[in-house]
Parts: C-alpha cells; structure tokens; sequence
C-alpha cells in the first residue's frame, strides 16, 4: 500500500467549477455531480485493451465516476456505496443546458462530497492511501456563520471510495482528513495578496481594500482595513457572469447550445459558436452584457464602499477577471483597481494552501515555544533542588 501524506491541500468548493492545490499540483473541473445509475455504462462498459500495470493508476479528468461509501456522508453504519459521475463526464453528453446547484444546503450534499473527493484521488492517482493534515477551504460569506460547523465536522473523517481507472476498473482508496480549517470566501484572495508560496506575509496590509471575487455563479465583495474585516462591507450578488453573460449570449442565439460550450468559445477569443458549418456571431451582446455587468458591480461598491474613505484600491480576482476587469476599472475611478495575474481562477485555492502553511508554522512555534519553556523551568527546578 503507497500512502501519501499531506501536509496541507486548498480546495475550492466553487459553484461554476471545482479547483484543488497540493504539492504544487492542481486540477480544476465543472463543479457538477450526479447520481449514477448501476447499470451497462458503469459496470460492462468494453474494456480497454492494454495491458501496462501503470493503467491501474491512470484516470482520465474527463470521465470520472467515483463510487462512495454511504457511512461517510450519512454518518449511519452503510456499507453500500453509491456512484456518481462528476465533472465533464456530466456534461460530455449534452450540447443544451445543465443546471448548476446554488443551494445554500449543497455542502451538506453527498455530491458536494463526489467532486471533493474526485479531486483529491486524480490529485494523488498513485496512492492506496492518502492523508490530510489540513484542508483549508472557505464558504461564502453569507452562509458561513450558518454552514462552517457542520461542514468541518463532516469534512473530518475518514473515506473509503472506488475510483475508475482508463481500464474501467475501480481502484480503491482511502481519504483521511485529519483537521479541516474553513473560512469565510473573500478572505482567500486576500491571504494569496498578501502571502508568498511559503506563507509568509511580504506585502504591507495597512490601510483600507476590497476583493472583488468574480464567480461563474456569484460575486463576493469584501473589504479590509489594516488586515482587519469591515463588517458591514461584505456584498453577494445571487448571480454571476454565469447568468449575466453566458446565459444572455444563449438566449440570443437561435440554437439551444450550453453555456459551458458557449465560455468555451469566449475563453478561447471566439465570439462565435460552430454547428453544422453555420457560424452563430455573439460579438456585440458578449459586449454589451460585460459593459452592463460591470457597470452594475462597480454601482453597488459605490454605494456601499464609498462612505468607507480608509478604502484605497480594489483587488479584482476570480476566473472572470480576464473578461471584466478593464471595464470594472473604467466605472469605478475613485478606486484604483488591482487585478492578480497569476492564474486568477486559483487565487482562492492558493491562498487556502499559503494559510494552511502559515497555521501550520504558527503551530510548530508554539510547540517549540512551549517545549523551551518546559526545559527553563526543570532547569530551574534542577537549580532549586541544588540550592536546597
């Protein structure tokens, strides 16, 4: 049995997509999970035939079905396993629309636990067993206060799931999650502002800004000053560019083609879709749709941050930064704006994974700190004894 020892793992429980870190690897895709029936698909399905052992532990992203065992999500003694598709697989067969969950209960649900679960086996393919230290993790600020108790308790325990491999066989592994450490959404970005790879804080956080994380499916604005949270700061828009771009570029055209192909295409600088040899043009609503958007976004950061004068730029992040930020920039002209560069899509998860660095170096000071007090007072007990 290999087993793989993790000191600490960001994940991004998105409601557009899902995004992991570990070890300086990374996978992110479709935040979508369903039920899978048993049946000819899952359980007779041609196998491949190769013969190599290596296909033991290769998985392909695009087709996973994870199958899990009921005792972990339920907390009853099941032992029957239920399976799930999870990802692209859900969406490989459709060209029309699929729903996206944005239930405030999802992190309650089984499938919530698919992806989670997807995600850490394709992160560590070759492990029997894999080990978590801590996995840091958020949730939106406007379930927090509701979610963060019973979410950390499920998430510490221990899982045994059936993965299926490039040969259709299931693989068997066991997740231990050791320590969960959540925290509210808006406060990832800022830890990945502010911290280096190794968790250690390089950048000067006095003074007042806001994160702006722009979502598939929401948008969360929160705001800080001298590294302390302005409560009354925080903003949830219900939808996102999902909704206020993707679905209004598919409701224009005349086919009845999914939003996933249609931010495909404007991911790839294609402001078109292609069935058939027909080419459907979506230029001037993407266009308009994204001016909208975010003349909205920068309306409501007025209106709630400008009586806020300690507020001295915005730090605009998230997977739709690409698309919105020169415009979000252009409406808001008392705020500077900031974007991060660096793969914006993984600016939450990297900093889950900087926290989780700088938590675990707080905790071995302390520990250290602690073992050299212990030693000082046998030492002055030893003094004493000696003086006596």
């Amino acid at each position: 049995m290999r087993t793989e020892k993790v000191r600490v793992i960001g994940v991004d429980l998105g409601y557009d997509t899902i995004k992991m870190m570990s070890k300086g690897k990374k996978i992110m895709f479709p935040s979508l999970a369903d039920e899978e029936e048993e049946g000819i698909l899952l359980e007779k399905s041609l196998e491949v035939l190769r013969t190599s052992d290596n296909l033991l532990t290769n998985f392909d992203p695009s087709k996973i079905i994870i199958k899990i065992q009921d005792k972990a999500i339920t907390g009853y003694n099941d032992q029957n396993f239920k399976a799930y598709r999870v990802g692209d697989y859900v969406l490989n067969q459709r060209s029309s629309s699929i729903a996206y969950s944005l239930s405030d209960k999802k992190y309650e649900e089984p499938e919530e636990f698919a992806k989670l679960l997807s995600g850490i086996c394709l992160l560590f393919p070759k492990a029997d067993k894999i080990i978590i230290k801590n996995l840091v993790t958020g949730l939106p600020i406007k379930y927090y206060e509701k979610h963060k108790e019973s979410f950390k308790n499920k998430l510490e325990s221990d899982f045994n799931v059936k993965i299926k491999n490039t040969r259709n066989q299931f693989v068997s592994k066991t997740i231990e999650v050791r320590k969960a450490t959540i925290i509210p959404q808006g406060l990832a970005s800022y830890y990945d502002f502010i911290m280096n790879d190794e968790g250690l804080v390089t950048k000067n956080i006095e003074g007042g800004f806001g994160i702006v994380d722009l979502g598939g499916l929401t948008i969360d604005c929160v705001a800080f000053n001298d590294g302390e949270l302005i409560k009354e700061s925080p903003i949830s828009f219900s939808d996102g560019v999902r909704t206020r771009i993707f679905k209004k570029i598919q409701d224009s055209l005349d086919i009845d083609i999914s939003q996933d192909l249609i931010k495909r295409q404007i991911l790839a600088n294609k402001d078109y879709i292609k069935v058939r040899n027909e080419r459907y043009q979506f230029k001037k609503i993407k266009e308009s749709t994204i001016d909208k958007l975010a003349r909205d976004i920068a309306l409501q950061l007025k209106n709630r941050w400008e009586s806020y004068l300690m507020i001295d730029k915005i730090l605009i992040t998230g997977g739709a930064t690409v698309l919105l930020f020169e415009s979000i920039n252009n409406y808001l002209p008392d705020f500077p704006c900031e974007k991060i560069n660096n793969n914006p899509q993984f600016s939450n998860c990297r900093g889950y994974v900087k926290l989780g660095k700088a938590l675990i170096r707080k905790r071995e000071e302390e520990l250290k700190s602690k073992l050299k007090e212990r030693k000082l007072k046998a030492l002055e007990e030893v003094a004493a004894t000696k003086e006596g």
